[in-house]
């Protein structure tokens, strides 16, 4: 019982961004505790966190990789967080961060990043509409010396009418990105991503964006910074479970707004300086 009372204290933390001289303490004796670190952002996921956590333990603990799962749930008002404590009390390695207020997907990832002891961080969709199998593949590219490693999805057009505008739009959204930012990866906003420890402390140093937006941040200035980002081919397999928060219209033009203003930046700083590190984006 007292684990437990202790479990529901943690809860109640707020996130807060760690200062980096608050890194090392996480280590022990000069060593990461664990070699990775998954990062699982968390919103209104009831429906299938508990079976997609177990598939995730089933493949990592066919490895032989040491591994912690860190859950953040960005204000769900469902039964996420009391399944994540219920997680938390049945397997090992699980921490979690409770945000009082939703900032968006791309700041559950970065706080949770910012606790994190893995040598190798990364961030993993719950849904696991990109499979946790490829877990395994992705790691082992990280130890053959890229920066970043990410499953580009395979997309199979649904003629299903619920889905072929969201599919047409992700299609659409992948060609204003490469076009716009001018980078050759072309599923930046895939839900399997993995860095190098440093570099990705220092990526989200410079990356401003906390919703959607995130990943095509920090995928662009890792480009910029030339940083050596590895695509692997990965099929996507759209969740049934799954209930989506992405509101296509008005989601969507926030972010073609926000790509043709990062798109100027980059271009101004380009013409400039040709320095990419300190451009801000605001949301």
């Amino acid at each position: 019982m007292a684990g437990l009372h202790a479990l529901m204290r943690e809860a109640l933390i707020e996130s807060v961004p760690y200062p980096r001289y608050l890194i090392p303490l996480f280590c022990m004796n000069g060593q990461l505790e664990y070699d990775v670190s998954i990062v699982i952002p968390c919103y209104q996921e009831e429906g299938h966190i508990l079976d997609s956590a177990k598939e995730i333990y089933k493949v990592m603990n066919g490895t032989n990789y040491r591994f912690e799962i860190i859950f953040v749930d960005d204000a769900s008002t469902d039964e996420t967080r009391t399944t994540i404590l219920l997680l938390a009390n049945k397997f090992p390695d699980v921490r979690y961060l409770f945000h009082k207020k939703n900032i968006g997907k791309g700041g559950a990832i970065a706080n949770g990043v910012k606790i994190a002891k893995g040598k190798f961080i990364g961030h993993l969709d719950i849904d696991l509409e990109v499979s946790a199998d490829y877990l395994p593949e992705v790691l082992s590219e990280i130890e053959k010396g890229n920066d970043i490693v990410l499953v580009k999805r395979k997309v199979r057009l649904s003629m299903n009418p619920k889905y072929i505008l969201r599919d047409i739009a992700g299609i659409i959204h992948r060609l204003f990105v490469q076009k716009l930012l001018r980078i050759p990866h072309t599923d930046v906003q895939s839900g399997c991503k993995f860095f190098k420890r440093d570099i990705l402390f220092s990526l989200l140093d410079e990356t401003k964006a906390q919703g959607w937006f995130f990943d095509v941040e920090i995928i662009t200035r890792a480009y910029y910074q030339n940083f050596q980002i590895k695509q692997i081919p990965g099929y996507y397999i759209r969740s049934k479970k799954k209930k989506s928060t992405v509101r296509l219209f008005s989601d969507g033009v926030k972010q073609l707004k926000k790509l043709v203003r990062f798109s100027y930046l980059l271009s101004s700083k380009r013409n400039n300086t040709k320095k990419h590190g300190d451009i801000h984006l605001v949301e």
